[in-house]
């Protein structure tokens, strides 16, 4: 990788940004160009987390990044997205756009062009005469093969078992009663499960299975044995009015203990960000713990 010019940047950033992947991802795109443009201008030192979550997702002066993750979570999000890009539809791109972990500082450079293979001439051997059966039986015979190799892989082969850890999201009680307050929770609830399957890295129990103990009082134990779930995610939603408050907590199955709790603020018209930040953390935080378990 070589250093690449400022117009090679931004040139690189249109592309992207017009990609499929960028193309309706509103809060990355315009997480990307903030960034892009910062370092671009040498304002590096102001890509601090308190800041980008001022600038760029518009929380006002009571932002707290160390209760909000919201920077931290679409950052997560924006790497990744790089990474498909480059992987995908943006492989042949001669500079590259990274956001490197630690930071919020964008990091531009050239992709070195691939070195030719050395040409090496073969001088053709001569070809012995064949007679008219023998090709029609080769071939044949070869087909015969195949089949009998793919007949015994498929008699041979083994389920695959699936080594991630594993987790149910349990119904979100709503704290306050009313039924648009219980459709919040509903909604919230089926919104995590489903970014914390799509982020692929841990298993996740159905949607519908975890539904069937909403509203029971049963035993930890029991219900992550009957949904074969080791990691549990229970929360509760308060409405504050134009906001909601989410406590979302992580029970280890096994042991009927609490290992984590986090509280989450965001706009009521927000479920999916919402998600997508609660989703993150469960997930880093199950990793984390399967590393550091004995």
């Amino acid at each position: 990788m070589t250093p690449t010019r400022e117009p090679d940047v931004r040139a690189e950033l249109d592309r992207i940004l017009a990609s499929k992947g960028f193309a309706t991802a509103g809060r990355l795109s315009k997480l990307l160009r903030y960034v892009v443009e910062k370092t671009l201008a040498g304002e590096t030192d102001q890509l601090k987390e308190y800041a980008v979550g001022i600038e760029v997702f518009e929380r006002d002066d009571k932002y707290d990044p160390r209760l909000d993750s919201i920077v931290r979570v679409e950052a997560g999000r924006l790497r990744t997205k790089l990474d498909e890009y480059y992987n995908g539809e943006g492989s042949a791109s001669p500079i590259r756009i990274s956001l490197p972990r630690g930071g919020y500082s964008a990091v531009f450079e050239r992709a070195a062009a691939p070195a030719a293979p050395p040409l090496v001439e073969v001088a053709a051997a001569p070809q012995p005469r064949r007679s008219r059966l023998t090709i029609p039986l080769t071939a044949g015979l070869l087909c015969a093969i195949a089949a009998m190799v793919v007949w015994l892989g498929g008699w041979n082969r083994q389920p695959q078992v699936d080594q991630r850890p594993s987790v149910a999201v349990l119904a979100f009680h709503a704290n306050m009663a009313g039924e648009e307050n219980e459709r919040l929770a509903e909604r919230i609830t089926e919104a995590v499960t489903t970014e914390l399957a799509r982020l692929g890295t841990v298993a996740v129990a159905s949607h519908t299975s975890a539904m069937q103990f909403a509203g029971q009082h049963g035993s930890i134990k029991e219900i992550s044995a009957a949904l074969n779930a080791i990691y549990i995610v229970e929360a509760s939603v308060d409405d504050e009015t134009t906001q909601m408050l989410v406590v979302a907590r992580i029970v280890n199955g096994e042991t009927d203990r609490k290992m984590w709790v986090a509280d989450y603020r965001g706009a009521k018209d927000d479920v999916r960000g919402m998600a997508q930040r609660i989703a993150f953390d469960i997930n880093q935080a199950v990793l984390e713990r399967e590393r550091t378990k004995p």
